[in-house]
């Protein structure tokens, strides 16, 4: 119990903090959002109006205030973090709430990241087990050349690569089957969701694909460097067991903490991925509003993030105590 009451502590503080810190930079990025959200070749007096009409005429504590504990909203429901269930805003630009405008994107970003993290593993843990099992051999050190060149290739470069080979030289050969972006809702069609999201997956996965499988790797030969493995090999344990009870559980958990870090990173907003294939995301809503001057959908977002975040990493704890008492994350 005083376990569980210390992680809620440590969550509740770190999304005030993340808040507070949101809240004062957008307003140094932001000095006269006003500006920006007014009309374009607006009077002053309309500059004026919409700073008074959306409070940013009042002191910095007053919209802070505001935003944590806000008034009724014109239809009669309280706003505000404080309130139940939380509100993380009001949008300017859309005027509508910030947590409709981030569930709206929520399918878009979790399919992105969920596909791209499963695809990570697979691969991570196949191409591991395979280097550690011929370790030293051209094998293992041509996988470790793999994995430097995934570490090393920006995500902007290597969706590039994916949809001019992929997409562009396949499709003038008359072979249509990657699309080159936009997203088709699973429970629409399953089979164009995960069409339209391949390359996107293949993007992202990359660049985990090079680190989860040398973690993979590291982890299965210091266990089977241990001497309980010796042992078990000493009385006559099938090799295939040694690798598959010992050395590639104990390699599990390093990569469920790293994939749950991954897996709310990508929830937070994979930006680019998102630009470069038109996926409408969590991401791509938070460069929109902050290229317009929109901060209640910033700070919106990015307090979304840290939720998700803190969420991801308590969740890979439970799960890796389950698995292993001993170990923490």
């Amino acid at each position: 119990m005083r376990n569980l009451s210390l992680r809620l502590l440590r969550t509740v503080s770190t999304l005030l903090i993340v808040l507070l810190a949101t809240f004062f930079i957008t307003r140094i990025a932001y000095q006269d959002p006003a500006v920006m959200l007014a009309p374009r070749n607006a009077t002053q007096e309309t500059i004026d109006a919409v700073a008074h009409a959306l409070r940013l005429d009042e002191p910095w504590y007053h919209q802070l205030w505001y935003y944590v504990y806000r008034g009724p909203d014109i239809l009669g429901a309280p706003m505000g973090l404080a309130h139940w269930p939380p509100a993380l805003g009001y949008s300017f630009r859309h005027q509508a709430p910030v947590t409709d405008l981030i569930l709206a994107k929520v399918p878009v970003t979790l399919s992105l990241a969920a596909g791209a993290l499963v695809i990570s593993v697979i691969f991570s843990v196949a191409l591991g087990v395979l280097a550690a099992r011929f370790a030293g051999s051209w094998l293992d050190r041509g996988l470790a050349v793999f994995a430097y060149g995934a570490l090393s290739v920006p995500t902007f470069l290597s969706g590039m690569l994916a949809s001019y080979f992929l997409f562009y030289q396949l499709s003038l050969r008359g072979i249509h089957v990657f699309p080159g972006g936009g997203y088709v809702p699973l429970g629409e069609d399953a089979g164009q969701w995960a069409r339209h999201l391949i390359l996107p997956w293949l993007t992202l996965s990359i660049a985990e694909v090079g680190i989860f499988q040398r973690i993979v790797r590291a982890s299965m030969l210091n266990v089977l460097s241990a001497d309980y493995v010796r042992t078990a090999r000493a009385k006559g344990v099938p090799e295939w067991q040694v690798q598959l009870r010992h050395a590639w559980s104990a390699a599990l958990n390093p990569v469920l903490a790293l994939g749950g870090l991954e897996f709310a990173g990508v929830m937070g907003g994979a930006i680019v991925t998102e630009q470069m294939f038109g996926l409408d995301g969590v991401g791509r809503l938070a460069v929109t509003s902050a290229l317009d001057g929109d901060f209640p959908v910033v700070i919106g977002t990015t307090i979304f993030a840290a939720f998700v975040f803190v969420v991801c990493t308590l969740a890979v704890d439970l799960i890796v105590r389950w698995r292993d008492p001993k170990s923490a994350v």
